[in-house]
């Protein structure tokens, strides 16, 4: 299996992807496919999934030769350390070979003179490999909106509380958080002032969810300029970043937060 990524972007956004993996899980299953490399993992507390999707498209080589999936056990820690190495203008290959079957090779390589080529071993970890079935759902509610915006308001409303709550029509997005201690914020979302925004005849919904999990999923705030985010009673909300813009519309990351239950239910 080879992988290389010549583009700054794109090298930048796969450092990224692992960049803050940490606030979920350490350690990760990455899978090699022949049409794609996914990663599906579920943070400890077992209140979030974590998807990760990029189509072989997306790479600038995508070489796998083996009849099945590869399955990597990765400590997404060391990962990212080795990935942060990379000078800006260097080139990301990543090999894996029968015959070092329990490492994994990455070298950053440049054209570059005043740039000195590098060269890692990651050690490889057996992990269980579970893939966790995610129904898929029409949701009553989607919209997206400015990715860094949203961090903001998440951000914001943390200093007020540690839920979140969002009401939702045909008119309006409202979130709110409060506390004893530090009173109450809201937030008014304009349906107008959104890119874009569905939502079923009549709806109302009315949900809450854990600030500090949106803080985390709020991380990878700079790996794309809007979110697209889809909500339903009693289902978790969904959060996606699109990783390929209009030329790969399949490259994503989806984080799933499954919703608080309120004290009067």
């Amino acid at each position: 299996m080879n992988i290389c990524i010549t583009q700054i972007q794109k090298a930048d956004i796969f450092t990224g992807l692992f960049q803050h993996i940490k606030a979920f899980t350490e350690q990760v299953n990455v899978m090699f496919e022949k049409g794609r490399m996914y990663i599906q993992t579920m943070d400890g507390s077992h209140v979030s999934i974590i998807e990760m999707d990029l189509p072989a498209t997306w790479f600038d080589t995508y070489e796998h030769k083996s009849a099945s999936t590869i399955t990597l056990g990765i400590n997404s820690t060391v990962l990212y350390k080795v990935l942060n190495a990379r000078e800006k203008t260097q080139t990301i290959h990543i090999e894996y070979t029968d015959v070092n079957s329990d490492k994994l090779l990455v070298h950053f390589t440049s054209e570059n003179k005043a740039e000195f080529d590098k060269h890692f071993e990651l050690p490889l970890i057996d992990l269980e490999n579970e893939l966790m079935g995610i129904p898929q759902i029409e949701h009553q509610a989607e919209f997206t909106i400015s990715s860094p915006h949203f961090s903001s308001i998440i951000n914001q409303l943390q200093m007020f509380g540690d839920t979140m709550d969002i009401e939702c029509n045909e008119d309006r997005i409202m979130l709110s958080s409060h506390s004893q201690d530090h009173g109450k914020m809201f937030v008014e979302i304009k349906i107008d002032d959104l890119t874009t925004f569905i939502i079923d005849e009549g709806g109302s919904l009315n949900l809450s969810f854990s600030l500090q999990y949106l803080h985390n999923i709020c991380l990878y705030n700079k790996l794309a300029r809007e979110i697209e985010i889809k909500i339903s009673e009693a289902y978790p909300i969904q959060i996606i970043y699109d990783l390929g813009g209009e030329t790969d519309r399949t490259a994503k990351i989806k984080f799933y937060l499954a919703p608080k239950i309120k004290d009067d239910e």
